[in-house]
């Protein structure tokens, strides 16, 4: 097997997924290439040399921004639902009103789906210490976060 063979396999990869995004994070010998495939939104692809970055992690707890969107989004629509069921409105607001209580419950269970923070680590730059790489404990991968974690830390080591 030539260099540029062993180069086109990752030693290792990792799959998180959060409502917004899922991202498929694959570690080489030199780099890490991510794949994003955004919800509401476009696929976008990234790659990390791992050069670039500090072996040290730096770990923290993030709630979903989803969560407190999804809060004001259902508590809005269940008052509507209850403005134009109770008061003297058209009758096409009166019959649609809830559709309000629909979108509320959706919410709940939005919130629900991210009330719990969630682990991040991570990986700061070298030149000038900002966020270089993140990664989440979150998705069908998530047991394996802190072996990948560490795959990523010895290739950063061996750069």
């Amino acid at each position: 097997m030539t260099m540029a063979q062993k180069d086109a396999q990752p030693l290792a990869s990792y799959t998180e997924r959060l409502p917004q995004v899922k991202r498929v994070i694959r570690l080489y010998r030199d780099r890490v290439e991510i794949d994003a495939a955004w919800t509401l939104g476009k696929d976008h692809h990234a790659v990390v040399r791992l050069a670039d970055l500090q072996p040290q992690i730096k770990t923290f707890y993030v709630r979903n921004l989803w969560f407190k969107r999804s809060i004001m989004i259902g508590s809005l629509a269940i008052a509507a639902a209850v403005v134009f069921t109770r008061g003297d409105y058209p009758e096409l607001l009166q019959r649609n009103a809830y559709l309000g209580y629909a979108i509320g419950a959706g919410c709940a269970v939005m919130a629900m789906l991210t009330f719990r923070k969630r682990q991040f680590a991570r990986f700061s730059r070298k030149a000038d210490g900002r966020p270089g790489l993140d990664i989440c404990r979150a998705g069908p991968d998530a047991a394996r976060f802190d072996e990948f974690i560490e795959q990523v830390q010895r290739r950063i080591r061996a750069n």
